[in-house]
């Protein structure tokens, strides 16, 4: 702005007058600003200054009270977010406000996925992320799959302004952009920062260290308690004027005309000399696999290397404490050793089929478990949620009601549903707490399903599709052409995914490893089928084949994967489980990704207990849903799903299924009493937590 008070031709932003008050508290004093393009604009002020609530009413966090704001040389109105976005206006916060449980791609388009055929469209993003970065000259971040949390400060700060710069931003503001860096980490975002501003952006860096200020700002800004004291070329300013300007809201001192303060020594960087800020031009990458991996934790190296280094970078991973499901698989195969020496039964292929059987109720209410725990919530009331959904199906299919099997498992379902919504709009409309709601809902679900049974104590399933979903087989043949087709369609996606990666020119794992997972895939597949065309009867009465629980619960596995891994719903579960204020600045509506999460957990829970009601052929008012749901906690927990949020998939489930089921079976066989059965599968638990807690502190460490 000039003298007279008019917008200069080349200014981006311009503030006249602006006001901003809070109740009784006046935090903005018609304050003035110009903002202009190519040019690192220093916003300045002590504690209180003012600099947040400015910051933020450019950005649309709040409203302006009076005073105008000139967009580009036009008046805008900013009321939102939105609105500044709209405008090219973006703000790196302090927090930087990542997800660090989401890699360096999934962070920069949180919000603003791109999707083809509805799903997440991952190479396309990885393409532009990688080249962002590159156009920015960040180097420093090996591979845009790595993990937030494995960053420094220093590589966080580059991803959050890579992330802000990527919309076509024009003003870019960084509040404490070097705030607990180090001094090479500092100097790598001064140099950013620089060049931002080098290929044309308006930016606004907000800053306490006056050497950072003065290494790479061109115009300064200085606050004082709400009031616009100065703002000029930083040559008409020196670090010491700044500060006296700052705190006094005045100063005596003058800048010569050689640009410095007479007493004033020239400005230094903290622990450097000088401060380059001039970067070699570098060409860009011909292909982005130099700086992505197929692998989030890997180096780029790995897509060019044989399956030897492939193997030497997972294990520099497990090393760095990013195990993954591998600690409870090990404790699986322990377990199963344990029993086995002590009862040779255990590894039967009739008691291998058993526990798949057994486990099947808790993989599946555990797989809906899954959905709220990723939140960093819990859900108490999906044991009687399933047995609500149990007694449904039995009174639908009744004589009297005579309903058929398909439809009676369609309203069982849609009701489980519906408890899901009802609790789930409690948590996220009222903001009840997730463990008083669904307490209340343990208790009110277990009243509702007594009422529903009335005085009847248990009835029977008289429907025998319904019977056979848990006790029924497929035959032989029917058992080899599922597998067949399964195998044959995840090698198929497999290839297909590889070849789209590397057509590309993005890493993928060798072809060896390629292979390695669908031969992998290939003989589980076929042991799996083997073990259950096993008779397991006797002579009189031979029985065998494939349960129909294993497929069941094997296409809720596939579906709630795909779900998660594949679509925006599931990135915006993660995120919120992650950091769910980076969510919401995201623009994410944290209350329907909720809700839904719930009503998704309710209709898993649904189908869970119709496999219980058909298991035991019955339900009764013995159905103890309060016991089944620490189970379900237990089993999510002990495969992999962080109590905390934002880490776990629902294979986890699965697999803390049959490590419960594997104690409770084994020590059955060894006629140990079911007070021992308890305290095993408690020491277990308490075991996988301090493994995985252990595991992850050595990789916090680590970096």
């Amino acid at each position: 702005m000039n003298e007279a008070g008019t917008t200069t031709a080349e200014s981006r932003l311009t503030l006249h007058g602006v006001q901003k008050r809070f109740g009784a508290v006046q935090a903005l004093y018609g304050v003035d600003l110009e903002v202009p393009p190519g040019k690192v604009t220093a916003l300045l002020g002590d504690n209180g200054a003012g600099k947040s609530v400015l910051i933020k009413t450019i950005a649309g966090i709040h409203a302006a009270d009076a005073g105008e704001i000139v967009w580009e040389g036009r008046p805008v109105q900013i009321h939102a977010p939105g609105d500044s976005s709209a405008l090219g206006i973006e703000v790196v916060y302090q927090d930087l406000a990542l997800c660090d449980n989401l890699d360096v791609v999934q962070n920069m388009f949180l919000g603003r996925e791109r999707v083809k055929w509805g799903l997440l469209d991952e190479d396309s993003m990885e393409q532009a992320a990688a080249r962002t970065l590159a156009e920015l000259h960040v180097t420093t971040v090996r591979s845009v799959r790595m993990l937030v949390e494995s960053l420094s400060g220093g590589q966080r700060q580059s991803v959050a302004v890579a992330k802000a710069v990527m919309w076509n931003s024009k003003l870019v503001i960084l509040d404490e952009p070097t705030a607990a860096l180090g001094v090479a980490q500092t100097r790598q975002v001064l140099e950013l920062v620089r060049r931002l501003a080098d290929n044309g952006l308006a930016v606004v860096m907000v800053s306490h260290n006056m050497n950072d200020v003065f290494a790479v700002a061109d115009r300064i800004a200085i606050l004082r308690l709400g009031r616009m004291v100065r703002a000029g070329a930083a040559s008409e300013f020196d670090p010491r004027m700044a500060v006296e300007l700052m705190t006094l809201g005045h100063t005596a001192r003058h800048i010569e005309p050689a640009g410095r303060a007479a007493d004033s020594a020239p400005p230094k960087p903290a622990g450097e000399s000088a401060l380059t800020l001039a970067a070699p031009e570098q060409p860009a990458p011909e292909s982005t696999s130099e700086m992505v991996s197929d692998q989030p934790e890997a180096p780029p190296e790995v897509s060019r290397a044989p399956a030897m280094s492939y193997g030497q970078a997972l294990w520099s991973r497990i090393a760095a404490g990013q195990s993954g499901v591998l600690p409870v698989l090990l404790g699986a195969i322990l377990i199963a050793i344990i029993f086995q020496t002590q009862n040779a039964k255990f590894l039967s292929a009739g008691n291998l089929v058993n526990l798949m059987v057994q486990g099947a109720v808790f993989m599946l209410i555990g797989m809906g478990e899954v959905f709220i725990l990723l939140l960093g919530e819990i859900d108490l009331s999906l044991g009687y949620v399933a047995g609500i959904g149990g007694v449904i199906v039995t009174e639908l299919v009744a004589p009297g009601q005579d309903w058929g099997w398909g439809a009676a498992i369609i309203v069982a379902l849609i009701i489980t549903s519906f408890l899901g919504l009802v609790q789930g709009s409690l948590i996220t409309r009222l903001r009840l707490p997730s463990f008083v709601v669904t307490l209340a809902g343990l208790l009110g679900f277990q009243g509702i399903m007594i009422a529903l049974l009335g005085t009847g104590g248990t009835i029977p399933i008289r429907n025998e599709v319904i019977n056979g979903l848990a006790n029924g087989t497929l035959s032989s043949a029917g058992g080899w052409i599922l597998m067949a087709i399964v195998v044959i369609l995840f090698a198929l996606i497999t290839i297909v995914r590889d070849r789209q990666r590397r057509s590309s020119g993005l890493s993928a794992p060798p072809r060896a490893i390629v292979a390695l997972k669908i031969v992998v895939a290939a003989v589980a597949g076929i042991v799996i089928v083997l073990i259950c065309n096993t008779n397991r009867g006797v002579p009189a009465f031979p029985f065998n084949g494939m349960p129909w629980v294993v497929p069941i619960v094997f296409a809720v596995l596939i579906a709630w994967t795909f779900l998660l891994g594949r679509t925006r719903f599931g990135r915006y579960i993660y995120a919120i489980g992650g950091n769910a204020e980076a969510a919401r600045r995201a623009g994410i509506d944290l209350a329907w990704i909720r809700t839904m999460a719930f009503t998704l957990a309710g209709f898993t829970a649904g189908i869970g207990g119709i496999i219980y009601a058909s298991r035991l052929r019955s339900i009764s008012t013995s159905f103890d849903g309060g016991t089944i749901v620490l189970y379900v906690v237990a089993t999510a927990v002990i495969g992999g799903t962080s109590l905390f949020g934002g880490r776990g998939q629902p294979l986890h489930a699965v697999i803390g299924g049959i490590v419960i089921a594997g104690i409770v079976n084994g020590m059955a066989l060894l006629g140990l009493s079911a007070a021992v059965q308890l305290m095993a599968t408690a020491v277990v638990l308490l075991a996988s937590i301090t493994v995985d807690v252990v595991v992850r502190r050595r990789g916090a460490t680590a970096r």
